[in-house]
């Protein structure tokens, strides 16, 4: 696809707004422009008076062509750049509609985080039922979404009035997978040659976390949640996974920490003796993870575990004394119709699990689906809606409640993901990460700590080496140490 802006846009924006309408497109400078190309001509100016923001959108796809005009006053709620992007956004939703008779369930909603906007509502004086109409007359969402939206906006209300600058969460990385899964891109690492780097990074890592937990120390902060994930946390062996976990209570503070989830989202990494370690060291919540119950699909996306090894993993975990167990389904995955989600989700209310995470089927730049040559990105998800739309209200019949919420490029019918949680089981570390309520300092390869101010208003990131071999070349007395610790000092030194 070829893009030709005119005016100061982002860029980046624009191009998520194609991907809506248009899933799996590349953009090039280059393209040579026929007429059976699919291109988007944006042009924005404004009025002539400093009044608002007329915007114009050209869409051709097919030999078919789509204009739309939109023009959006300056008000006290939007700045000006949040103006143009309403004004440019209700144009391609507009133009989507005309060439493809498509309308995104989420509107022109781009961002990974859909609740952030209704709280951004909220704390402006809205109440729930204004949020709601607000979401679906100005950023033109379905209603069932933004009610969604909107309810866990209300629920992370709470969680961030409660949340005090002194506090943070840790998170370890731990890169290493038994297989990789075909729809995966997330950085990890699964041959023999690979794994067997586990024990130099296993020392390498428990250097890092008594480092970082003395750093977190030194800048009066307090741990209030550790999570350990990947990766497949539980690819490491009972020994290793008891090293891991003894370093880090040697630096916890039992009065501080709310909870310490170690993620064990494999079926076949689990054995008892693993949940006994976890459990003795006061890990209190873990993720046992299904992803379906139809092993033709499992096998096919790269999973080698069965259902019945599931539910084998999931009862020892029950039996184990931890507090808390997570599970996870992923709605559209390929190849699997509604009737068979139906019946996962069905399988998985009737275990009755903390919490059930409904994720939709991601089609990663990275995932080996995407070297198979099948056609996998899907504008309107076929019956991915339906199965979305069916978790949903089973699970809410069953009593639970959504908590978190999210949202990725190149999505199934741009569906999203919604973690639902029994009343007070409620997953702290994802609300915490998600919404950006306080700093994360992260551990490991592939790691990236977040940097919050005390008033959430300033952001830093700081990015650990992508890839394990990276990350052990680096020397624990490396600049690179010294740099990062005196960025966090400066950084909280700056805002808090």
């Amino acid at each position: 696809m070829k893009l030709h802006i005119d005016g100061k846009i982002n860029r980046y924006y624009v191009q998520t707004l194609c991907m809506m309408l248009f899933p799996g497109v590349k953009f090039s400078e280059a393209e040579e422009e026929t007429a059976d190309s699919t291109a988007a001509y944006v042009t924005v100016s404004e009025t002539p008076e400093p009044a608002g923001i007329h915007a114009r959108v050209v869409l051709r796809h097919g030999g078919k062509l789509a204009e739309t005009a939109y023009t959006m006053a300056y008000s006290d709620i939007h700045t000006k750049d949040k103006t143009v992007k309403i004004a440019i956004g209700k144009c391609f939703f507009d133009a989507g509609e005309q060439l493809l008779n498509y309308r995104p369930v989420w509107g022109i909603l781009t961002g990974v985080r859909p609740a952030k906007l209704a709280s951004e509502y909220l704390r402006g004086g809205f109440t729930p039922e204004q949020t709601r109409a607000s979401l679906c007359d100005e950023m033109l969402v379905n209603p069932k979404k933004a009610t969604l939206a909107t309810d866990v906006a209300v629920f992370e209300k709470r969680l961030a009035d409660e949340t005090t600058p002194d506090t943070c969460s840790v998170y370890i990385s731990i890169p290493f997978c038994p297989t990789r899964c075909a729809y995966c891109s997330f950085v990890s690492y699964t041959s023999p040659r690979l794994l067997s780097l586990i024990p130099e990074y296993l020392v390498k890592l428990c250097d890092d976390i008594d480092r970082t937990f003395r750093m977190i120390r030194e800048n009066g902060m307090r741990v209030t949640t550790v999570y350990i994930g990947g990766g497949t946390p539980t690819t490491l062996n009972e020994r290793e996974l008891q090293i891991l976990l003894e370093k880090v209570t040697e630096n916890i503070d039992p009065a501080s920490l709310a909870e310490f989830t170690l993620e064990a989202g494999r079926p076949d990494t689990i054995t008892r003796e693993k949940l006994e370690i976890a459990r003795r060291y006061g890990v209190s919540r873990v993720s046992i993870n299904p992803q379906t119950l139809n092993d033709d699909i499992l096998a096919a996306i790269g999973r080698k575990h069965t259902t019945e090894e599931f539910l084998r993993a999931y009862d020892m975990a029950r039996a184990s004394g931890i507090a808390h167990i997570n599970t996870d389904l992923i709605a559209g995955l390929p190849g699997e119709s509604f009737l068979s989600f139906s019946k996962s989700v069905d399988a998985i209310v009737k275990l009755h699990p903390d919490n059930i995470t409904v994720h939709t089927f991601c089609v990663k730049k990275a995932a080996d689906i995407l070297r198979e040559g099948t056609d996998i990105y899907s504008r309107t998800g076929g019956d991915t809606g339906k199965s979305v739309e069916y978790s949903h209200v089973s699970v809410a019949n069953a009593g639970y409640i959504p908590y978190y919420l999210y949202r990725q490029k190149n999505t199934v019918g741009n569906f999203e993901n919604v973690g639902f949680c029994l009343p007070g089981t409620e997953g702290l570390y994802n609300i915490l990460m998600m919404e950006e309520l306080h700093s994360v300092f992260a551990v490991g390869a592939g790691a990236v700590t977040k940097l919050v101010s005390a008033d959430r208003s300033h952001i830093e990131r700081l990015f650990s080496p992508k890839y394990p071999y990276e990350y052990l070349a680096q020397d624990a007395k490396t600049t690179a140490d010294a740099d990062a610790a005196a960025a966090v000092r400066s950084f909280f030194e700056k805002y808090r």
